[in-house]
């Protein structure tokens, strides 16, 4: 969400709470720690999530508040990064509710857009659209809300998110009629003007429809390096869900192009890092290494290394927005800049933390204590396993206890110690395969006291790991440890 009205949500929050749908009431997920700060940091995390959680009514479903405290509405960004962390508090149909309603918003008058913005009655807010041909929309959003899909449709095993046609009709034409509408394609975006499709000469978001990028403060650019790396992952992710095979084929060339896009101009070789902003003259300006990495849209090792060195600097994060340092804990944990990933984690769920309230930021460290500090995942769909776990406990006598997270159809406590045991409960729900992954190249893990020869690999991010399967019973307990 956008901080432009920050000062009158404050104002008005307090009417907004007062009519806003009543909150859910629970979540089964928790985490204890030997490491104090992290115990309480999920603590507030969880009560404030679920304080902006809505049960719903009769005319519109379960679904969570992401965007400024108090506004009663979601946003596509907001929902997108916050959909891990309220999957790992079982609110599988809030997240199902609100992709659906954005996905199915998306309309030719708007040239494809879904509502940046949905209230809690379910229409689109009113602080952000006034007509089809005057409203907000930041462009890398259908993009995101196409990879949360996918994300969702890998935590929850939700079959809905592949096969309901509204939802193939949002992925097709995103990466189709969309890219053409907005002139995304790597042979166009080069040359684009700042905002397209341009409807009317006046209006209160004519210079609004359509910005090519999650930055907002400048008016002097023609995309940004969070749009190609969206865009980057949206095309990756569109081949795991869709039903068109024949469309996916034909974009994973445009992906590749995308990549060397985002590596060629939107490098910095003064800088060492990102830029956040590309210009008319291929110059660019500012940071946007958080959301490269964050999509996963590098591919230079000089360049990761570049930006990860930028972004871990607390020259950078401390003077960052707090939307934009919500990303960046799990994204150090995933490039295994584990020191930085906690001094920032500590930094943004801290009391003294100005605009902590921001719902992006509970939701968020959740997400970073579940998928960064246990290092739950889950895997793909029709693969080898149903979701893996790697610590990354800063020390060996460090503990951490993750109970009653919800991924599948399962509820699963997680117990580790430093980065040399993992204990996996599988609580309730089916049989489940567990990939076991530890940091480094070992020989041999043991299962349950048994050795066993480690398997190998490398992440997404460049980490070596080693790993093992296992097959966990319903209600068993299973120990693995190098």
């Amino acid at each position: 969400m956008k901080i432009r009205y920050f000062l009158a949500a404050l104002v008005l929050a307090a009417s907004h709470m007062a009519t806003a749908q009543q909150p859910a009431s629970s979540s089964p997920l928790g985490f204890t720690s030997s490491i104090p700060w992290l115990t309480q940091s999920f603590a507030w995390a969880k009560e404030q999530a679920l304080a902006y959680s809505r049960r719903g009514s009769k005319t519109m479903g379960p679904w969570y508040e992401a965007a400024l405290p108090g506004r009663n509405a979601f946003c596509m960004r907001d929902v997108s990064h916050q959909t891990e962390g309220a999957a790992a508090l079982g609110l599988y149909a809030a997240n199902r509710n609100m992709l659906g309603l954005f996905v199915q918003s998306a309309a030719e008058s708007r040239d494809w857009v879904a509502y940046w913005e949905i209230d809690g009655e379910g229409h689109p807010s009113a602080a952000d659209y006034v007509s089809d041909s005057d409203f907000w929309f930041n462009l890398p959003a259908n993009f995101d809300v196409l990879d949360a899909s996918v994300r969702m449709w890998r935590w929850t095993g939700d079959d809905t998110y592949r096969n309901d046609p509204v939802f193939q009709r949002f992925f097709r034409i995103t990466m189709s009629d969309y890219i053409q509408a907005w002139q995304l394609a790597q042979d166009k975006i080069l040359t684009r003007p700042r905002i397209a499709n341009q409807r009317q000469a006046e209006g209160r978001f004519v210079q609004s429809r359509g910005i090519p990028s999650y930055t907002e403060g400048t008016k002097d650019f023609i995309f940004g390096t969070d749009l190609l790396a969206a865009e980057y992952r949206a095309i990756r992710s569109f081949n795991q869900i869709t039903n068109d095979k024949a469309l996916a084929q034909k974009m994973q060339p445009e992906a590749d192009t995308i990549q060397s896009l985002i590596e060629e101009v939107g490098w910095s070789e003064q800088g060492h890092h990102y830029f956040s902003t590309i210009h008319k003259d291929q110059t660019g300006s500012g940071s946007g290494d958080t959301l490269v990495l964050y999509f996963g849209a590098a591919k230079d090792p000089a360049h990761i290394r570049g930006a990860l060195d930028y972004v871990s600097s607390p020259t950078y994060w401390k003077q960052i927005n707090i939307e934009e340092e919500s990303y960046v804990p799990l994204t150090l944990f995933r490039y295994g800049r584990n020191e930085a990933a906690y001094q920032i984690l500590a930094d943004i769920s801290s009391p003294q933390k100005n605009r902590r309230e921001y719902p992006e930021v509970s939701y968020g460290v959740i997400e970073t204590i579940v998928s960064g500090v246990m290092g739950l995942s889950p895997g793909l769909i029709g693969g080898d396993s149903d979701l893996s776990t790697i610590s990354r406990l800063p020390a060996e006598h460090d503990q951490a206890a993750l109970t009653g997270v919800s991924i599948r159809q399962n509820q699963l406590d997680v117990m580790q110690t430093g980065t040399s045991i993992t204990r996996l409960k599988n609580a309730s729900g089916p049989t489940l395969r567990w990939r076991a992954e530890f940091p480094g190249t070992l020989a041999r893990l043991k299962i349950d006291g048994k050795t066993v020869s480690a398997k190998h690999s490398t992440t997404a991010e460049g980490i070596a790991i080693s790993w093992t399967d296992v097959t966990v019973l319903s209600g068993a307990t299973v120990v693995v440890r190098k």
